[in-house]
């Protein structure tokens, strides 16, 4: 029994770790990868995919239901599609850790019958249905959060290209080949999808879609308004380099602010009982020893 329970936590960890990705390419090769690309094989992938992503759709509806099907696409756009993290892979984790901990909640549990101890294995079942759900969402909300961040510094990137003497187009490019992280990758795809002859409008647009970043949503925009009526692309690039710093700035200051509250929880459950029977007890002590 104790075998059969080891090459079951043995085969739940290969499986976990094949459906969430946990073996995956780092940014610098997959950006390789990108650049690399040609535009051709490009859209043969994307039509492959939204194939794939139809026909899929049909067996994963037993297995999640529709909305949580489309909240995961969505996590996995988000999350820039990470090697190895397929909707397929994910139902088949949402299948296979639930059995298995289910198989080693049975097994460990088999000598008591306590309705404490059922509650907690129906519990652990449940939370490991979940597992894969909670580790895209935890992928995609960083990969958005490391956009946010470096969006300023890029804009400043593009601003001194664009003094240098080069067209926005051409220092969008050249930034985004240079430079590193996702938001260089979800500009290479921009780049991509103008070269393959979709419109500025729309390869700006679905950038937008593909994030949910709110300071990269109001720099499609400007981008987009300063295309349609003309505008200065080098005045609207260092207004929103501007706007986007101080937007860091006040979430930073934020988050510092925040810090205090935050530690109120450890002060009153760590120190705060201690500096009690530290200062208390030899009051207590006295009292007893009075009476």
């Amino acid at each position: 029994m104790v075998v059969i329970g080891i090459t079951f936590i043995a085969l739940s960890l290969v499986a976990l770790t094949v459906a969430t990705g946990a073996v995956a390419l780092p940014d610098s090769i997959v950006r390789e990868r990108l650049l690399s690309r040609k535009a051709p094989a490009l859209a043969d992938t994307s039509n492959q995919r939204m194939r794939q992503v139809d026909r899929l759709e049909g067996s994963e509806k037993y297995v999640m239901p529709g909305g949580m099907f489309r909240r995961i696409e969505r996590n996995l756009v988000l999350a820039g599609h990470p090697a190895m993290w397929t909707t397929r892979k994910i139902a088949a984790a949402k299948v296979v850790l639930p059995i298995v901990v289910g198989f080693l909640a049975v097994t460990l549990v088999a000598g008591d019958s306590g309705t404490m101890v059922k509650v907690l294995s129906i519990g652990a079942v449940i939370v490991a249905y979940f597992v894969p759900d909670l580790l895209i969402s935890s992928k995609a909300k960083e990969r958005q959060e490391q956009i946010q961040r470096d969006l300023p510094d890029v804009l400043d990137k593009i601003v001194i290209s664009i003094d240098a003497g080069l067209g926005f187009e051409a220092a969008m490019s050249k930034i985004s080949r240079t430079s590193e992280g996702p938001l260089a990758e979800e500009l290479v795809r921009t780049g991509q999808d103008v070269a393959l002859g979709m419109a500025r409008r729309d390869a700006y647009e679905a950038l937008q879609r593909r994030t949910s970043s709110e300071d990269l949503t109001s720099f499609v925009r400007g981008v987009i308004q300063a295309e349609e009526h003309g505008s200065s692309m080098s005045a609207m690039v260092r207004i929103q380099s501007k706007e986007m710093r101080l937007k860091r700035k006040l979430r930073a200051e934020g988050k510092a602010g925040k810090v205090s509250v935050k530690l109120l929880a450890p002060l009153m459950a760590c120190i705060f009982p201690v500096l009690f029977v530290v200062v208390l007890a030899p009051g207590v002590i006295s009292a007893i020893a009075m009476m």
